[in-house]
């Protein structure tokens, strides 16, 4: 029976919706709010597990390329396969 004692709510708890651009904003002021109270760096971008570090490969091939396991045109064209197109 302590429900019939409770007062009535006379406001809504909660707001009305929004529409799709306030409700944007509104989302992107809670981010910045809550990105402002970080106390960790951002990590840094993680290579991918399965890359190699380009220039560690250039590198690799330009040891193989002294020692004279690579002719210069192997070591071109396997550099410019590492560096991309």
């Amino acid at each position: 029976m302590l429900f019939l004692l409770r007062p009535r709510q006379t406001a809504m708890p909660y707001r009305l919706p929004r529409n799709r651009t306030q409700q944007g904003a509104y989302n992107r002021e809670l981010r910045d709010r809550f990105n402002a109270t970080r106390q960790v760096a951002e990590p840094a971008a993680a290579v991918a597990p399965g890359a190699a570090d380009p220039l560690d490969q250039v590198q690799a091939l330009a040891v193989l390329h002294d020692a004279g396991t690579l002719t210069d045109e192997e070591f071109a064209a396997a550099k410019s396969r590492v560096l991309g197109p």
